[in-house]
């Protein structure tokens, strides 16, 4: 794998939930900030396909561990209510992020694959001390 292609697994289980409010709140990009806000620190739609929907689109700026922002658009790839929500992303990374739902006790059980490739001329050059 390239040094500038990162992929993070990794499993969430959410108590009380069902897959389908769970993927309701996943499938919704614009409340990335109220339950992701450590690193989702705006996300703006920018088209009017609404909520849950192939194709809609919204541009996000986020800001993780390192000092400064990143900018890029997420897009709703493929949708199977109460069971996956995958989003491919564009700009300063590019990459999909895939979220598989499947009932877990009283709850649900998230399976993650998010694959990205940074693009960003800073990124590339720290992307070897960041693995």
């Amino acid at each position: 794998m390239p040094s500038n292609v990162f992929r993070f697994d990794e499993s969430w289980d959410i108590p009380e939930a069902t897959p389908q409010e769970v993927w309701d709140v996943l499938s919704d990009a614009e409340l990335l900030p109220l339950w992701w806000g450590d690193v989702y620190k705006q996300v703006v739609p920018l088209d009017k396909k609404g909520k849950g929907v192939v194709g809609s689109r919204a541009k996000a700026r986020a800001r993780g561990a390192l000092p400064y922002e990143l900018n890029f658009i997420i897009e709703a790839a493929e949708l199977e209510p109460g069971r996956l929500v995958v989003v491919k992303t564009f700009g300063d990374f590019d990459g999909l992020w895939r979220a598989e739902l499947s009932p877990s006790g009283n709850g649900t059980r998230v399976n993650l694959i998010w694959q990205v490739t940074v693009l960003r001329p800073i990124l590339k050059f720290l992307a070897p001390l960041l693995r």
